[in-house]
């Protein structure tokens, strides 16, 4: 029988040059017998210990390829035990000796309280907060966190004790523990959240609404922040274009981190085993009805510390850069936090192709330009923001937001025209450019109340001061000017957006409702076509009023979610005033069968027009066809009947549904006929259609033959029977079949992706629109927190975008553009990020910002 606190040295051979490599699976041993395996298979370290000491910390983990201070770090994990590293140790005698580990608990409390967690099918239960409180006042007296494998062990010296399990999605646990080995607990599914099937091994949980993923040690330990670890989420990528997390299906994005919108910067400011768990919503709650995927990060309790890091990608002689900053730092209840991106593009001889082919009664015209165009931008973005908490019960956040943008177009095109008196062979010479900044404020507060309850109220203020330019200049081919239009817009745009929610959670139930009112206004100082080039002052207001109430529950097997929400729009400008009132409800159902599950859902929402569309604003394409605003558009709805089906192994990760979609009132780029200061022309504008369709179904599937990291093979297509009838162009049919495919691979330090999707063309309005023929590979190397990679987009093609208008009696449209310079662009890029302590995240409910500049 080993005696208590006996000291195990192990004296090895001098270190070696190379570092020495442990790979080794632990299951359910004691952290002492653990390290005493890796004093046996390593000669570089001598480690020391008191076995006792560390005996009840129980481990279960896969190492692999990790050094000996990583190993042990790993085997640690989450509890109170540290291993110092003390290298260039020298003896008496001034001989070089092998470096030495210490390895000790924190917390030096002869007694332990010791047990597992599990969940209702027996599986262990990773990461749940355990909290030991005093009996009579319910105090804090010690905490912890258990392993992936269930166990916690935390050093306490009192006996009589309550102690209280928390984990996001489940009841919480509180008992009256009279000894040091508490047993197994068993800790139960909330029944509105779960209601859904778990993966064994597979990390996943599918709940009525959402999935939720926590993460396996192998993922952890490859990421050195969250964006890397959150990107291997089905469905999601960073992708390299923009270095930001995107969905494969191009729905909109939305990240929470504990319920506050969140920039990629904010994720690469948490390291990757801070991250508790992620709710994974394809059908997002009522209150984020613009969302069309959202995830909510849950990070464990944080205390004091800081991050900072940066990563930059740069093009080789291109003009291409990406480039992020972030730097965070704690102390006591406050937070400071900021970072910065920029994204930066400036490409030259673009190539572009316009024909037009106008019809009026039997008369046929053409019009054909085409060339090379030089365009640009600059986006930059900070945030500074700084939180005050106190402990989770109530939170006050400011958030400042300056946004600067810069864009610019110049071409030279030749005109090739036939057919029409207003047009000349020739050539044309544009330039466009807009400059936009637009500084916003957010504050935010949240109380939790008893009994349940939580009150959360948002205010956003937002300024934006816009000036924009367009000048079109054609000439024949003796240079005698045909077209000179300069239009010339100036607008102040102003907006807040308020928004108070309250929930409830009580028995198998919870209860939501909230308001949300946006107030925007727009002042312009507008020069075009339309005035005869002379200033001109226009206002508009774009104001909306959402209300909501949702339930959701269980009966049964059967899940639900079921909100009634009202919208009502107010629009007014100098030309009209429109109001209306929709009705948008929702009713989501779910129901499990084995390793997945069935989900029906119902959602009808408003469809509202942006300030920029309902301005009067217009400038000339081309003789003979204007392009502008429309202060006469009205709101649409959107109304989604949809069936999925969701499986869900090891192996392999099912998705597969079937819908049915229908816009009444639908906003689209539409033309008419119009007489505009004595002259017949074309105009295209945002017009509302009669009514837009869609029905047909959709398949994603991901495959990781080896159940890890080493290869994961991802893919999605569909086919979409897409309808659309208006007054302007009369009814059309086309189908829609997008499709991409998406593998990864990760071996020890090294990674590798490729992405390809399908250029497929999609009904929009008047016109057929293709896809991005998007492709990239990337190949990287990582050492701890640095990583190299390189980037190739666009691999042996060349970017392109096509439009073309459908079918009818009014213009025809051909439109094809080229970038080459992206074509085959190797980008080379570096990320470092440097952690101290632990990050606090507020745990905000909602959060809103005014993305809607109104531009022209």
């Amino acid at each position: 029988m080993k005696k208590l606190y006996i000291l195990l040295l192990a004296v090895c051979l001098p270190a070696v040059a190379v570092a020495q490599k442990i790979n080794h699976d632990f299951n359910q041993v004691s952290l002492s017998d653990a390290l005493r395996y890796i004093i046996i298979h390593q000669r570089q370290y001598n480690i020391s210990f008191i076995y006792n000491e560390l005996e009840d910390f129980r481990v279960t983990t896969s190492v692999r390829n990790q050094n000996v201070p990583e190993a042990i770090n790993q085997l640690i994990g989450f509890y109170p035990v540290s291993a110092k590293v003390k290298r260039n140790v020298i003896d008496e005698e001034g001989n070089r000796m092998p470096d030495e580990i210490y390895v000790e608990c924190v917390q030096k409390e002869r007694r332990k309280v010791i047990g597992k967690v599990v969940d209702t099918d027996g599986q262990p239960m990773g990461f749940v907060n355990v909290s030991l409180l005093n009996v009579d006042d319910s105090t804090f007296v010690n905490g912890g966190v258990s392993t992936e494998a269930g166990d916690f062990v935390i050093p306490c010296a009192e006996q009589d004790l309550l102690i209280k399990l928390s984990y996001v999605g489940y009841k919480t646990v509180i008992r009256r523990i009279a000894g040091f080995h508490v047993g197994t607990i068993t800790m139960r599914p909330n029944a509105y959240n779960i209601k859904g099937v778990t993966v064994r091994g597979h990390h996943k949980t599918d709940y009525v609404d959402h999935s939720t993923y926590t993460f396996s040690a192998e993922q952890i330990r490859n990421a050195r922040q969250s964006q890397e670890l959150i990107a291997t989420l089905p469905g999601l990528r960073v992708d390299p274009m923009t270095n930001k997390i995107a969905t494969f299906s191009d729905k909109p994005l939305k990240i929470l981190i504990n319920g506050v919108e969140a920039t990629d910067n904010d994720l690469k400011s948490i390291e990757p085993d801070k991250i508790k768990n992620v709710e994974y919503y394809t059908v997002p709650p009522a209150r984020y009805t613009d969302v069309g995927t959202l995830i909510n990060i849950h990070t464990r309790r944080l205390d004091n510390g800081y991050a900072v890091g940066f990563d930059t990608g740069q093009a080789i002689n291109r003009g291409f850069n990406n480039t992020n900053m972030y730097a965070k730092y704690t102390k006591g209840k406050s937070q400071f936090s900021f970072d910065y991106t920029l994204n930066y593009r400036n490409a030259a001889n673009c190539k572009e192709e316009n024909t037009y082919r106008m019809t009026e009664d039997t008369k046929t015209a053409t019009y054909t330009y085409y060339g090379d165009y030089h365009f640009g931008y600059a986006n930059q973005n900070f945030n500074l923001k700084y939180l005050y908490s106190i402990n989770d019960s109530i939170a006050f956040q400011a958030r400042f937001t300056p946004n600067i943008f810069t864009w610019f177009w110049r071409d030279r095109f030749d005109i090739k025209a036939m057919g029409n008196d207003l047009w000349r062979n020739g050539h044309s010479l544009q330039d466009r450019t807009i400059r936009s900044f637009g500084p916003s404020l957010d504050l935010y507060f949240s109380h939790k109340l008893k009994n349940g309850q939580l009150l959360v109220a948002d205010v956003v203020g937002t300024y934006f001061h816009n000036k924009q330019g367009n000048d079109n200049h054609q000439f024949d081919e003796n240079n005698a000017e045909l077209l000179n239009d300069n239009m010339r817009q100036r607008n102040n745009k102003y907006s807040v957006i308020g928004e108070v929610v309250y929930t409830k959670d009580w028995g198998k139930r919870q209860f939501s409702a909230g308001y949300k009112a946006t107030l925007a206004k727009s002042d312009f100082e507008i020069s075009n076509v339309l005035s005869a080039y002379s200033s001109y002052s226009y206002h508009a207001t774009n104001d909306n009023h959402y209300t909501y109430a949702q339930l959701g529950g269980g009966l049964g097997k059967l899940s639900y979610r079921l909100s009634l929400g009202a919208t009502y729009i107010h629009t007014s400008n100098d030309d009209t005033r429109y109001n209306k009132l929709y009705f948008t409800p929702q009713l989501l159902l779910s129901y499990p069968v084995k390793s997945g599950q069935f989900t029906l859902r119902f959602a009808s929402e408003a469809v509202l027009p942006g300030i920029s569309q309902l301005s009067n604003n217009s400038t000339i394409e081309i003789p003979g066809l204007h392009r502008r605003g429309n202060p006469m558009l009205r709101s649409g709805n959107d109304k989604t009947i949809q069936l999925s089906y969701s499986l869900n192994n090891p192996y392999i990760y099912l998705w597969t549904t079937l819908g049915y979609n229908h816009i009444s009132d639908p906003i689209n780029q539409y033309f008419q006929w119009e007489n505009v200061n004595g002259q017949r022309i074309i105009v295209r504008s945002p017009l509302n259609g009669d009514y837009q369709t869609t029905v047909g179904g959709n398949c994603q599937i991901r495959i990781k033959p080896f159940k890890s990291d080493l290869l994961a093979i991802e893919a999605q297509g569909g086919f979409w029977k897409q309808t659309e009838k208006n007054a302007y162009m009369g009814k059309h049919h086309h189908n829609y079949t997008p499709f991409y495919i998406y593998m990864t691979s990760r071996w020890k330090d090294f990674g590798a992706n490729l992405y390809w999707r399908r250029a497929s063309m999609s009904l929009n309005g008047s016109y057929l629109q293709s896809d991005e023929n998007s492709c990239d590979a990337k190949f990287f190397y990582q050492h701890k927190q640095l990583r190299l990679s390189v980037v190739c987009v666009f691999p042996f093609t060349t970017p392109t975008y096509k439009t073309q208008t459908l079918d009818n009696n009014i213009l025809s449209y051909l439109h094809v553009n080229k970038i080459p310079s992206q074509r085959s662009m190797i980008t080379l890029g570096v990320s470092y990020n440097l952690f101290s302590g632990k990050q606090k995240n507020i745990r905000k409910q909602i959060d809103n910002y005014d993305g809607d500049k109104g531009t022209f």
